[in-house]
């Protein structure tokens, strides 16, 4: 997310669970496994195109009362298999929670945390700072799957969110994008929904014009495009616009 804050450091208890509908692995030291929520409903569920668990890695900062008051935490889809193409993108998403975990953005969670309980800053007491990331599916259909994936961050200042997707075609081993996914040209259609979206912004157009790479997730007949807090120039809100889709 970009976000650099120099803040007194201090000590906090820390704990890093790994949540998994599977079989708790062998736990390194310091660190506990226990079933996810979000896993266990996906087991519930009738089986679908693509076979997947959801994890949860977590980081929880606690005051000396032991109530969670920062929290940072990245849920993300494992999929069954054991294919060279699923072992690869397993492994991509499980380093992309571990690179957020150790991320400076996290280190800032900790040091705000520290720094709300140590002056007292939390508006209640059951205030907390957090940075989030939930996944949630969208399209599982004929190998074709899609997951959006929601960022939230909060440490006592304004609240932040982004949104982007991770898109597969099991079917052909390979990681879509959104040329592969928009029904006709890509770029003249996702320009031409902006311009619909946009109305008379000019300054929110000009940045989606501009953009290279689109962020996006899809659910039937629809492609979902994301921009995050402040990107089309809206402050902390965030934007999002369909343009037809291939599935």
């Amino acid at each position: 997310m970009g976000i650099n804050k120099r803040i007194v450091a201090g000590c906090l208890s820390a704990c890093l669970i790994c949540a998994s509908i599977f079989a708790p692995r062998q736990a390194a030291a310091g660190i506990s496994t226990q079933p996810s929520d979000a896993g266990l409903s996906v087991m519930a569920k009738k089986k679908q195109a693509v076979e997947y668990t959801i994890e949860t890695d977590k980081l929880e900062y606690k005051d000396s009362k032991g109530r969670v008051r920062g929290i940072v935490s990245f849920s993300y889809p494992q999929f069954s298999g054991t294919s060279a193409f699923i072992t690869k993108i397993n492994q991509q998403i499980k380093k992309k929670s571990q690179n957020v975990l150790e991320s400076e953005d996290a280190e800032n969670i900790r040091d705000s945390t520290e720094y709300a309980i140590r002056e007292n800053r939390f508006l209640s007491s059951e205030d907390q700072y957090y940075w989030t990331t939930e996944c949630s599916e969208t399209y599982n259909k004929d190998g074709i799957v899609s997951f959006a994936m929601t960022e939230n961050w909060y440490a006592g200042g304004v609240h932040n969110r982004y949104d982007y997707g991770l898109n597969y075609d099991m079917r052909k081993e390979k990681k879509l994008t959104v040329q592969d996914v928009v029904a006709g040209k890509a770029r003249k259609e996702i320009l031409k929904a902006a311009k619909k979206y946009c109305g008379r912004d000019q300054t929110g157009y000009t940045a989606v014009k501009m953009t290279k790479k689109y962020n996006f997730y899809l659910s039937d007949g629809k492609v979902y495009i994301c921009f995050g807090s402040y990107e089309l120039g809206h402050g902390t809100s965030i934007d999002i616009f369909s343009v037809k889709g291939s599935y």
